[in-house]
């Protein structure tokens, strides 16, 4: 049922788009080319494209879409780490959806309802964006535990935010599992939440003098990531289970940002329990640096990684970043190096 009416309201929205003046457009396209090595025998190349369009109907109203594809050398991950070393790792796809639907826009306040994934929205701050490992894109004690719409998949949700001068507001409402297909049972128009549960997020900020100050929660009701496929389901596994988080990016000097981070899954029976990370960025024009470790408490070990980048802008619409990686866990103590490539247009 919610499937039709996903996709009656994307032909609503085409039929809106074709009868009306269309009063802005823009369209955008991003690629990002990344080599990873373990400084031994292997190597492995990972290219991500991604397309976007948003289509102004009104003033208040516009229609949102972006797309993902992913090509790599090999599908399995380069290391055995739990956490991720980069962001950007993941099997073949030759195309999914990121976003799709129509976002209404009134003063400070702006509603999203449609296919989203929580990259677009949550942790996505300056100091924390600059850094490749995936803990940094999504914190483990959500990302871990549950098979929510975190890259490169995306469910059917809502989005709200309110933005003011210093604080702002966020709050999510998604089907509780994320997909890419776009048929058959594990398709990414889907809303189940009987079956697939469903996550509910939200986060306050605060803004000021360079400095800014995260702190949110989530909630989820529904199987856990072990538990998402071939397992029996049972009301104890799809208890309500809640996520608490904070981080901050003070600014000490012209130029510098600390970054405090720390994260707390007080209901997980299995994957990331707790986490925490910390780190320095440095601003210098179109030159961005940061060294970052973390330590994340898993039920089944521990793991500490730590990441030195640096981030070049070159020319217009290009940069190029090289990182390098040291982590540790029970099954292997291992550096690891990447090089990324990223042009925009």
């Amino acid at each position: 049922m919610m499937q039709k009416i996903m996709v009656v309201c994307v032909i609503v929205a085409v039929v809106t788009l074709c009868n009306h003046r269309i009063m802005a457009q823009d369209v955008g396209l991003s690629y990002l080319s990344e080599l990873q090595t373990d400084f031994r025998t292997k190597v492995k190349w990972v290219n991500l494209l991604r397309a976007d369009v948003s289509v102004a109907l009104n003033k208040n109203i516009g229609v949102e879409a972006a797309s993902i594809s992913v090509a790599g050398t090999s599908e399995t991950p380069l290391l055995n780490d739990w956490q991720g070393f980069s962001s950007v790792e993941a099997e073949n796809i030759p195309l999914a959806l990121a976003v799709l639907g129509v976002r209404w826009q009134a003063g400070k306040s702006a509603v999203f309802v449609g296919i989203r994934n929580l990259n677009e929205d949550y942790f996505t701050s300056s100091c924390i964006s600059l850094f490749t490992n995936s803990s940094c894109g999504i914190f483990p004690t959500l990302s871990a535990d549950y098979p929510i719409a975190n890259y490169p998949v995306a469910s059917v949700g809502v989005d709200y935010k309110w933005q003011g001068e210093y604080w702002g507001v966020e709050a999510s409402v998604y089907n509780g599992t994320g997909y890419r297909m776009f048929a058959g049972r594990e398709n990414v128009f889907r809303f189940c939440p009987g079956s697939d549960g469903i996550l509910g997020i939200s986060t306050v900020n605060y803004q000021n003098n360079g400095s800014g100050y995260y702190m949110g929660f989530a909630l989820r009701n529904g199987l856990s990531a072990c538990y998402a496929e071939g397992t029996e389901e049972t009301e104890e596994k799809k208890g309500w289970n809640a996520v608490v988080w904070g981080y901050a990016e003070q600014k000490v000097f012209d130029h510098w940002h600390l970054l405090v981070q720390y994260s707390v899954n007080p209901t997980a029976k299995t994957g990331c329990r707790s986490y925490a990370g910390g780190g320095l960025v440095a601003h210098y024009g179109r030159l961005e640096a940061g060294m970052f470790a973390d330590y994340a408490d898993y039920t089944t070990g521990h793991e500490w990684a730590s990441e030195l980048t640096c981030k070049m802008c070159c020319l217009k619409n290009m940069y190029i970043q090289p990182a390098l990686h040291l982590i540790k866990n029970s099954r292997m103590f291992a550096w690891a190096g990447l090089f990324r490539f990223g042009y925009e247009i």
